[in-house]
């Protein structure tokens, strides 16, 4: 990765705002079948020089993981700015008190595995303006 993790231009995430996004996550099988961020993370990444780079090697112009994408750890600090909710059973999510900025949402979609615990993310992007609050359908696609 060439672009390094600045903090003070991530720093907008944790600052106070009146603003809500909220939506629902999920995909649909080939079958029909929806699978939903049921009890699963879900993400709030403020839109940075560093965090355009990871999201553009791991989603090229998809809203979906592209398969066999890998890159370095992130930087510790990565994870600090950035806000975590989980899921309801129904796939909901609401970040609450979100400052005006442009946003990644990732949503973690559980996939059905009969031993192990799978997890698919999915994207998209938001931009909280004037403390609007923003409500997304995340479908995957």
């Amino acid at each position: 990765m060439a672009a390094r993790f600045d903090p003070a231009e991530a720093a907008y995430v944790l600052a106070p705002g009146k603003a809500h996004v909220r939506g629902q996550a999920f995909v649909r099988q080939n079958n029909g079948k929806l699978l939903r961020a049921t009890g699963t993370d879900v993400f709030l990444i403020p839109r940075t020089a560093y965090a355009d780079e990871r999201i553009a090697a791991l989603y090229g112009e998809r809203r979906q993981l592209r398969t066999g994408a890998r890159l370095p750890d992130s930087d510790p600090l990565y994870d600090h700015y950035m806000r975590k909710t989980i899921a309801s059973s129904g796939g909901s999510f609401d970040f609450d008190g979100v400052a005006d900025g442009d946003y990644y949402v990732v949503a973690m979609i559980h996939l059905p595995a009969e031993s192990v615990f799978l997890q698919f993310p999915i994207l998209e992007q938001v931009t909280v303006k004037g403390g609007k609050s923003v409500k997304l359908v995340m479908r995957g696609y």
